[in-house]
């Protein structure tokens, strides 16, 4: 129910205020400063080797832009200098701290240009501010300029050969090596590149500058599929952050499939991104479903490690004459009005359930469909909300329930934890004490309901806010789905090991069994996400690190089902 990310090593571990560099002079005698850009070391004239002022390294610019393959000219009656190279042209001013790109755009950077010994210097703190990783030791004199593409050759080259240690101890801030062990580091990579299969080549690499440092992202393909390798980098070339996460396989959308682009809530204070997917040329008012997601802030594929689950269901129901809607969810779309002290009082009215009521009504007043004919399709959390989005508004035709559970949530969360712990060493300490600290969540949960709302949004469960939970208990999945007399589709993964086929599975037949229209499937060999899989670290988490697909199976079953329906 859970799900998570992929392995995130460090979220964005910012050091705090600015990074100043040690003043010295130790480093600049000629002959001793060490430069090199690309890991290709400059040569320099005795009148060009770089400097320190202050706490200002400054770098001599011609030099550096040869290297960097810029032409550099500078117009001395307007002190002016201009640097071209590719598509891009870049001016400074003698005495200025600014650049302006393509005459448009300008970007600050500490320090300011200088014009000595007829050399234009400038300090490195312009490259960095252009998308550079730039690198300062005042103990060697090394001064380091790389290129996104050249830093994520270098990061990539430690990963694949194996050098975790070199890598930590020659790239990571200190904040990182002290949060991220050397053997963490390996099983972090190595659980998402084994399954994989062999290292390919470097795909692709993007990055981009922001107020929390430089991001490079870098697309790496084995012989299975692909993954990301996501750096951030601070001003002085240190990583600070890293987040390596399997990619869902990249597909066309099918031949008799068309999408459009929709707003959920347009109008209101919260509008979000989504997409209607339809069969191309289809006669007539459409059958369709709203597809709504687990937990966790989702985009609308409800992208998950190696895995777009919506995409394929939205495509898979399309071909069967289906309209589907997918939408991004709020927490995906306002990340930061679920953070911090806001975060106490959020709960899944805001989260999910308004949101999927919205669409509902968004898809029934679409003309093309079937407003009698509106199902909704929930997923994991979102399956396990059905129940209420649609005894609050959402009025569907017909609930279809992938991996939800009748039972509570922090029950499923206490399950998931306790059959991590289990298969932990008996002689590995943190066993017990994590034992003996899920013990005590457990007894906080069971203790919520004579909780106030105040002292709810004060405390918390698992970590996260026990309002959250304590609001969802107040309307409990069980007891509306109790009630329920329309057609339900159960479906469970035999193999999924977020969601029991043995205890959530066998429970829904028991909450259902007043309804005569509820049908129940179970599939062996599927997992949480209905993806079949029989690899390196089957039954585990790791599995969820190889791109895969939602089973043609499970697909074929909900368009079938669907369409039975009176």
């Amino acid at each position: 129910m859970k799900k998570g990310l992929a392995i995130v090593l460090s979220c964005c571990l910012l050091l705090s205020g600015g990074w100043a560099w040690p003043a010295t002079t130790a480093h600049g005698a000629a002959g001793k400063v060490k430069f090199s850009i690309n890991n290709e070391a400059l040569i320099l004239p005795v009148d060009g080797t770089p400097y320190v002022s202050g706490s200002t390294v400054m770098v001599p610019l011609r030099i550096a832009g040869d290297a960097l393959d810029l032409t550099v000219s500078f117009i001395k009656k307007n002190n002016i200098v201009q640097l071209a190279g590719g598509e891009s042209e870049l001016t400074l001013k003698v005495g200025g701290s600014e650049v302006t790109i393509n005459g448009q755009d300008t970007i600050a950077f500490d320090g300011k240009v200088v014009l000595r010994n007829n050399r234009i210097y400038v300090p490195l703190s312009f490259f960095y501010a252009l998308g550079l990783v730039t690198t300062y030791d005042a103990v060697s004199g090394e001064i380091v300029v790389n290129t996104p593409q050249a830093m994520a050759n270098t990061v990539l080259g430690l990963f694949t050969s194996g050098k975790y240690e070199l890598l930590s101890q020659r790239y990571f801030s200190e904040v990182m090596q002290t949060a991220v062990s050397v053997p963490q580091l390996q099983q972090a990579w190595e659980s998402i590149a084994t399954p994989n299969g062999d290292f390919v080549q470097l795909k692709s690499v993007q990055s981009s500058k922001g107020n929390d440092g430089l991001t490079i992202v870098s697309t790496v393909s084995f012989s299975k599929g692909d993954v990301a390798v996501t750096s951030l980098y601070n001003n002085n070339g240190q990583i600070i952050g890293l987040h390596i996460s399997p990619l869902p396989a990249d597909l066309v959308i099918p031949a008799g499939v068309i999408e459009e682009e929709i707003i959920i809530g347009a109008g209101t204070t919260h509008p979000l991104k989504g997409t209607l997917t339809l069969p191309k040329n289809a006669t007539g008012p459409l059958s369709a479903v709203v597809l709504v997601q687990g937990s966790g802030a989702s985009d609308q594929d409800e992208t998950a490690y190696g895995y777009k689950p919506f995409r394929d269901i939205a495509w898979g129901l399309a071909q069967q004459g289906i309209a589907v809607l997918r939408y991004d969810k709020r927490t995906y779309t306002y990340p930061q009005q679920f953070m911090g002290e806001a975060a106490a009082g959020v709960t899944v009215k805001e989260e999910t359930v308004d949101d999927a009521i919205a669409a509902s009504l968004l898809l029934k007043s679409d003309k093309r469909i079937n407003p009698a004919r509106v199902y909704m399709v929930g997923h994991s959390l979102g399956g396990m909300l059905a129940p209420r989005i649609d005894a609050e508004g959402g009025d569907f035709a017909g609930l279809i329930l992938l991996a939800g559970s009748p039972r509570k949530l922090w029950e499923i969360m206490n399950d998931q934890y306790a059959a991590i712990f289990k298969v932990m060493d008996d002689k590995d300490p943190l066993k017990a004490q994590s034992q003996a600290m899920l013990a005590a969540e457990i007894a906080k949960a069971n203790q919520m309901s004579t909780w106030s709302e105040t002292e709810a949004k004060a405390a918390t469960l698992f970590g996260s806010p026990a309002y959250y939970f304590m609001e969802m208990d107040q309307h409990s999945t069980e007891t509306i789905a109790r009630k329920l007399t329309k057609p339900v589709l159960v479906l469970q993964g035999a193999d999924d090991i977020q969601v029991y086929a043995n205890k959530d599975y066998t429970l829904w037949q028991e909450v259902l069994k007043n309804d005569p229209l509820a049908v129940y499937k179970l599939y062996p060999g599927l997992n949480h996400f209905f993806v079949d899989y029989d690899g390196v670290g089957a039954g585990t988490a790791t599995e969820y690190n190889v791109a895969g697909f939602v089973d043609a199976k499970v697909i074929s079953d909900i368009g079938e089902w669907i369409k039975v329906q009176k």
